[in-house]
């Protein structure tokens, strides 16, 4: 009896030391998946400009890829990249690498990573749209420009190439993870799992569901190409707006990537190319609207050190790029011509002084392309105004219906071409000239510049035949399409009539009738902004 009394006694010992063990490991088990899978961490930067070309505007916390998945997606997709480029990943979509990037993960400028839902995730962020690229001559070195109109990324490109991907037979859990161990990415066992059956199926349905929503109007306007993108429309998609509604006047809104230099300057300036808003911080935020960062998942604390930095920041000198090319003498004879013919608008070199500056000239006085004017209604600002309605003082106040296009300040003027508001025209003498010798067809996406032309190399004619065939054929009317030395993008019914429809390069007359002498040495002068 006293042997089974010990047994019994022993066992029961044991067996609450198994149980406090097992509850132990439990809530070890719980404490850490609870640690891995409720993270919510951005990579963050010392440095105030990597921060803007690298941290997160909180659109990752929505739409984040998980990092393997889009290490392998342009491997995985590489017959779908852009025809000749299915070589080059995420190049091919002209998304830059800087080779001294001091990243935990190698990925493209304007981009983020977060560490959300148990994986390391990657979206774009707003130096997707304001960073840039320049060559000084063919081959040279690359310099990349933060706060400057990206030149190089093509979203539609992009966008197209998400939406075949995603009803493509290959896009399956099963797939991605062989093709992340072929390529030998790393993945652990709890990753493997989720990446197979929860990751792969989640993001389908996003993507799917953007498609969706997008594919209303992104058939209705013409192809982006670089640098080009449709700010507002998507809005409306994301505001459930119903496309077959709206008049066809309505449903082009492509404009040019702008800057976003010395913006503590520019506050109470009605910017945005219509002149729609005058408050930075609103316009921000809107941005980071169309990284996918909705009022709950917006980083505030990163994007406050990108709008400190801003603020203040300041576009390279033309000057420092191109020493040989600048000629002081004849600037200072363009300084008088520009106090006649533009001050009043533009102000002067980072001094946002002037009658007009930052302020919206009709449309009828301007005589621009009209079609993103005529895209912003005031219905959409009544719907803007209603975003962050929940958050305090962050809810938006200030956008407005205008009647034309706004006077912009000129800092770092030679880094923003093409011009005009939708891009239309390729170079500062091609603005100068009358419209109807500007060109209807020029190549966009380059990277080489013209320094007597204050442009990026845009003319076939110019430059090596391979080079010109990986470029984007920009055409402002159906005439320049037999002109295109690679294939000719899809109007989408744009160009019916002759003029492309949101790709018009007239107006803006100011300056044409100068001589060729007072042109030079207003181009001069424009190079010191």
């Amino acid at each position: 009896m006293d042997e089974e009394r010990s047994f019994w006694q022993c066992f029961r010992v044991w067996f609450a030391r198994i149980c406090v063990a097992l509850v132990l490991l439990s809530l070890a088990g719980g404490v850490f998946l609870g640690w891995y899978f409720l993270r919510d961490e951005a990579e963050e930067f010392d440095d105030p400009v990597a921060q803007f070309k690298y941290g997160s505007t909180g659109g990752d916390r929505n739409f984040g890829l998980p990092y393997v998945m889009w290490q392998s997606l342009p491997v995985l997709f590489a017959d779908l990249l852009p025809e000749g480029r299915q070589d080059e990943g995420w190049e091919a979509f002209g998304f830059l690498y800087e080779e001294d990037a001091a990243l935990d993960h190698v990925r493209p400028v304007g981009t983020s990573l977060r560490r959300n839902m148990g994986m390391d995730r990657i979206f774009l962020n707003c130096a997707g749209c304001h960073a840039g690229a320049v060559r000084t001559e063919d081959e040279g070195r690359r310099l990349i420009y933060a706060g400057m109109p990206s030149n190089t990324v093509d979203l539609s490109a992009f966008q197209t190439f998400l939406a075949r991907a995603v009803v493509d037979e290959r896009f399956s859990g099963e797939r991605f993870v062989a093709e992340i161990d072929h390529m030998g990415l790393e993945m652990n066992p709890i990753n493997r799992m989720a990446m197979k059956f929860i990751a792969v199926p989640i993001v389908r349905e996003r993507l799917l569901t953007i498609v969706d929503r997008f594919e209303d109007f992104v058939h209705r306007e013409p192809t982006f190409g670089p640098g080009r993108f449709d700010t507002f429309n998507p809005a409306k998609a994301l505001l459930n707006w119903n496309f077959n509604d709206l008049p066809e006047a309505e449903l082009i809104g492509v404009v040019d990537f702008p800057s976003v230099w010395m913006q503590g300057q520019k506050e109470g300036m009605q910017l945005h190319w219509d002149g729609n808003n005058t408050k930075v911080s609103e316009r921000n935020r809107s941005a980071a609207f169309g990284t996918g960062a909705t009022p709950p998942l917006l980083d505030r604390a990163s994007l406050a050190r990108m709008e400190a930095w801003l603020a203040v920041a300041e576009p390279p000198r033309f000057q420092d790029v191109f020493p040989a090319q600048f000629d002081e003498g004849l600037a200072a004879e363009g300084s008088a011509i520009y106090a006649g013919e533009c001050a009043a608008c533009h102000g002067q070199p980072r001094e946002f002084r002037g009658e007009n500056i930052g302020s919206v000239t009709p449309i009828d006085r301007i005589g621009t392309d009209r079609a993103r004017l005529d895209n912003y209604t005031r219905d959409l600002a009544v719907n803007q105004n209603m975003l962050y309605a929940e958050y305090g003082d962050e809810r938006f106040q200030t956008f407005r219906k205008t009647d034309g296009y706004a006077n912009a300040p000129l800092d770092g003027l030679w880094l923003r071409a093409p011009y005009l508001h939708n891009g239309s025209v390729p170079d500062m003498v091609a603005l100068l000239s009358p419209p109807e010798e500007r060109p209807v067809m020029f190549l966009r996406g380059g990277e080489v510049y013209d320094p007597a032309r204050l442009g990026f190399v845009s003319d076939p004619a110019a430059m090596d035949p391979a080079e010109a065939a990986r470029l984007f054929c920009y055409v402002t009317h159906r005439d320049g399409m037999a002109q295109c030395p690679a294939a000719v993008p899809e109007m989408n019914g744009t160009c019916d009539a002759g003029p492309c429809r949101g790709n018009g390069n007239g107006g803006h007359l100011y300056g044409v009738d100068l001589s060729a002498q007072e042109k030079r040495a207003l181009i001069e002068y424009l190079k010191t902004f």
